[in-house]
């Protein structure tokens, strides 16, 4: 199915803009700590999107010394209570749901009539593999919220892949007219392995998206190159709901499972809201 007319005139300005450029732009003030440059920058934010300050870990504005800081916030310890444990996966970040359901033929559902291929959004033949009659679950990161990626479940991060592309906005307009968007914008996928097989998380970057971080490596190497960057790895075991990553912007993360695991919650559904620590799987059986 091809994008609606509309939608295709509304993005095609996003294949003129310099968006390299305008995320290095972004990197650069949202790092800066002079007060003249950080407090319009917080302040308009705040104007602009609804964010919730009582739930975070510093809730005066003036304590975050930069913008970035202010947005990679941390929650209070209590503010995100994790789901029962025979709910297997937990949501991994705080959105609303752009796609869910079963990958079919290897292929995932971007928005209604398009579809893109596991082994595009992996980098990985030997991944897609695994996956490719597995789940999905895609989340959208609005800009107001929290923006730390969290372990959807208990398991040791065994491998990562770290793949350049554009920097589409990945707005929910965005997704029905770039065909294979989620494939085609700068990513990283990280393999958790659990005690119930492996698990996907791919965090994908978009527009002002100044870098995405893991615990285990620091901010992503943003350095231009043809060919996605594959890396075992040799970190500690992740807890779950313990936190895996972050974003330096909005941005979107997709969960992918293998077909042996519990189907999703049926009261999921695109354009639902989710929070992390909630449960989106049906119970496991014991």
């Amino acid at each position: 199915m091809k994008p609606a007319l509309a939608d295709r005139i509304a993005v095609w300005p996003q294949y003129l803009l310099p968006q390299q450029l305008l995320t290095r732009i972004a990197w650069t003030l949202s790092r800066s700590e002079r007060p003249w440059v950080r407090k319009p920058l917080i302040g308009g934010f705040r104007r602009l999107f609804p964010v919730n300050l009582d739930e975070a870990a510093r809730p005066d504005p003036a304590d975050y010394p930069s913008f970035n800081a202010f947005f990679t916030r941390a929650l209070a310890d209590d503010a995100r209570p994790l789901a029962d444990p025979s709910l297997r996966l937990i949501s991994p970040c705080d959105g609303t749901i752009s796609q869910l359901g079963t990958i079919t033929d290897a292929q995932l559902i971007q928005a209604k009539g398009m579809h893109y291929g596991v082994e595009a959004l992996l980098g990985s033949p030997d991944w897609a593999e695994t996956f490719s009659d597995g789940r999905f679950i895609t989340i959208y990161l609005a800009p107001h919220d929290y923006h730390r990626v969290h372990a959807p479940i208990a398991g040791r991060p065994v491998e990562e892949f770290r793949m350049p592309g554009r920097l589409f906005s990945v707005s929910t307009r965005t997704s029905r007219a770039v065909p294979g968007l989620f494939a085609r914008n700068e990513r990283m996928a990280v393999i958790l392995d659990t005690d119930y097989g492996p698990v996907a998380v791919v965090m994908v970057a978009a527009l002002l998206v100044a870098g995405i971080e893991t615990v285990w490596g620091g901010p992503h190497d943003r350095r231009p190159g043809p060919e996605p960057r594959r890396r075992r790895l040799d970190a500690a075991p992740l807890a779950r709901g313990a936190e895996l990553g972050r974003f330096h912007w909005g941005s979107t993360v997709i969960v992918l499972t293998p077909a042996e695991f519990p189907d999703w919650d049926p009261n999921l559904r695109p354009g639902r809201k989710v929070l992390l620590g909630q449960g989106l799987s049906v119970q496991a059986e014991a």
